[in-house]
């Protein structure tokens, strides 16, 4: 109740903020509203190629991404924190006289406010699938507040746009934030042209290795766990890190990599093979460098699918989860490789060197239709006026 009115309290003072600055000229800039940033980042790497737009990169703590390499000195860079007062400020303003926001997650400050008719807001998303549930269709979302479920819609009914890599996407984003069809555009998900640029792929991995050389020469291993509800700022590793250097030899290197909402991991065993990768902004880059993927119900597979490599997944909370946060489905579609729940399977799955690409490459196509490697230009032609340009 009292987190409730604290929420009502700030999203009050956003709302009369943004309604004065309405009363300012709409100007010819892109405001990215960031929690994550991997799509915004080839967004404004593409926009950057004409000096006269200006870019407006509005972040969350979470987002790692350094927005300051964009190629244009036509931007500006804010904490979007309500600790920074000042950066809060200038960033409703930017919010309320851009053309063109973008958003990457869900902005609670949305349902506060209402953008001028010229103006376009897009939902880039952070993930190019989903297989856990979120939105209404988040088993929890039951549960909460009129006022809550109130303020979600609200928020859902401002995505004008939303660009889809996939049919099935499409249908899980109409499911969870209750929009038709029409919102959809099948230009594929910009961070995905990352896959099928051989020469950014090959810097990359000489990038990786530079920064962590005992990956070099070795067969490297990526832990990537998504978030659980009840440990969103520390947690516990189920995957047994002794055991997995004691079975893999030295020709293994692993990389755990926790999901941007989790801080920190309560026990994690120092090791040379064992390198902690949080704080490195580019997962797609992480994923170049490593041979096997292990996860649970993270979308990264759709992404690692582009890179036809073994996926094992390592569910050791199954049934919990799918109580707790919903699970889509458990099929070939949803996990392209082995279910396990115990770390002596999936060391068994990475000494086992058979791997089911026709299951992968099928997995690839239901998810990754419409992203072939254009996705950022494609979306670019459809949302901006070319005169803005």
């Amino acid at each position: 109740m009292i987190k409730e009115f604290g929420i009502s309290i700030y999203l009050f003072l956003f709302k009369v903020l943004f309604a004065l600055f309405k009363l300012f000229p709409l100007k010819n800039k892109t405001v990215f509203l960031s929690s994550f940033g991997d799509n915004a980042f080839f967004i404004a790497n593409e926009l950057s190629k004409s000096q006269q737009h200006q870019m407006i990169f509005i972040n969350q703590a979470k987002c790692k991404l350094d927005f300051t390499t964009i190629p244009t000195d036509n931007k500006k860079i804010y904490s979007f924190e309500t600790s920074n007062i000042l950066d809060t400020f200038l960033s409703i303003y930017h919010l309320a006289t851009s053309k063109y926001v973008f958003v990457d997650n869900y902005a609670g400050v949305l349902s506060v406010i209402k953008f001028r008719h010229e103006v376009k807001c897009i939902q880039l998303w952070h993930a190019a699938g989903a297989i856990k549930k979120f939105g209404w269709s988040d088993p929890e979302t039951s549960a909460r507040s009129e006022r809550a479920k109130l303020r979600f819609q609200q928020v859902y009914d401002r995505f004008q746009y939303i660009p889809v890599g996939s049919q099935q996407m499409a249908e899980i984003f109409s499911e969870s934030f209750h929009v038709d069809q029409s919102h959809f555009i099948h230009t594929g998900v910009p961070q995905t042209d990352f896959y099928f640029d051989p020469i950014a792929k090959e810097q990359a991995h000489a990038r990786l290795q530079s920064l962590y050389p005992a990956i070099t020469g070795k067969k490297v291993v990526l832990y990537a766990p998504t978030f659980r509800k009840n440990s969103l700022n520390s947690m516990e590793l189920q995957l047994n890190v002794e055991e997995l250097l004691e079975r893999l030899d030295e020709h293994y290197v692993i990389l755990i990599r926790l999901h941007p909402s989790v801080h920190e991991v309560t026990n994690f065993t120092e090791h040379p093979r064992v390198l902690l990768v949080n704080d490195y902004p580019h997962l797609s880059e992480l994923l170049i460098v490593s041979d096997i993927l292990i996860t649970d119900y993270s979308s990264i597979p759709v992404e690692f699918s582009l890179l036809e490599k073994k996926m094992i997944f390592f569910t050791y909370d199954l049934e919990e989860y799918g109580k707790t946060q919903g699970i889509w489905a458990e099929n070939s579609l949803y996990f392209p490789g082995p279910i396990v729940k115990t770390t002596g399977e999936v060391i068994d799955h990475i000494l086992n060197p058979s791997i089911d690409y026709e299951k992968i490459d099928q997995f690839c196509k239901h998810w990754n239709t419409y992203s072939i490697g254009k996705s950022t230009s494609q979306l670019i032609s459809v949302i901006y006026d070319p005169n803005d340009l």
